[in-house]
C-alpha cells in the first residue's frame, strides 16, 4: 500500500475559494476599491477629453474606445467577488497559490508546517515563505513541490499584498497549531 502523498495540486472552483479562511492575497475589498479607482480616472479622462477645445472627432472616440476596451479587459479578469488569494485555509489543509489565474494551489496538511515567515522573492518582492518538515516529505512531494513558481525544496513561497506579512504568518501559525 502506497502512502498518501502530503502535498498534492488541486484546482478550486470560486465557491470554495469563497467559502475558505484567506490568509493572504488580495482580498475583493481591495478589488473593488481599485476598479471602482479606475472607473473614476475612466470618467474624468472621458470628461477632459470630451470637453476639451478643439479636439477632433476621430481623437475623442477613440481615445474613448480605448478607455472602454481597457475597462471591459480589467473587469473580465479581476475576479472582483473572489480576489486573489495567496495563502488560505479549507477542508482542514492549508493551501498556497500556484497559478492564480487556473485557480490552482499546493495542497498541504498542515503536520508539515514547521513555520510561516515574511520573506522577499529577490529582487523586491515581499513574500511569505511556508517551511516544511523535510524529513515529512516523500520523493513524490518534492516532485509536486518542483512545480512550484518559485521552486525550493522544503517550503512554499506566496507573494503578500495589501496586507502585513507577520500578520498572515501568525494566522497561518494559529491555523496549523489548531489543525494539529
Amino acid at each position: 500500500m502506497s502512502q498518501p502523498e502530503n502535498i498534492e495540486i488541486v484546482k478550486l472552483n470560486k465557491q470554495q475559494i469563497l467559502d475558505a479562511d484567506v490568509f493572504s492575497g488580495i482580498s475583493p475589498k481591495s478589488m473593488r476599491q481599485v476598479f471602482g479607482s479606475w472607473i473614476i480616472f475612466v470618467v474624468i479622462v472621458a470628461m477632459l477629453v470630451i470637453f476639451a477645445p478643439e479636439m477632433s472627432m476621430s481623437f475623442i472616440w477613440s481615445t474613448l474606445a480605448v478607455l472602454a476596451l481597457f475597462t471591459v479587459a480589467m473587469f473580465a479578469q479581476s475576479r472582483i467577488s473572489e480576489g486573489w488569494p495567496a495563502v488560505l485555509a479549507l477542508e482542514e489543509k492549508l493551501l498556497v497559490v500556484r497559478d492564480p489565474f487556473k485557480r490552482e494551489f499546493f495542497k498541504v496538511n498542515p503536520a508539515l508546517v514547521t513555520q510561516a515567515e515574511p520573506t522577499v522573492i529577490k529582487p523586491n518582492k515581499k513574500a511569505i515563505a511556508v517551511h516544511l518538515d523535510p524529513q515529512q516529505l516523500s520523493d513524490a512531494d518534492k516532485d509536486v513541490l518542483s512545480q512550484a513558481v518559485w521552486p525550493r525544496d522544503d517550503q512554499l513561497l506566496a507573494l503578500a499584498h495589501f496586507i502585513s506579512r507577520e500578520r498572515a504568518c501568525e494566522k497561518i501559525h494559529t491555523f496549523v497549531k489548531s489543525a494539529q
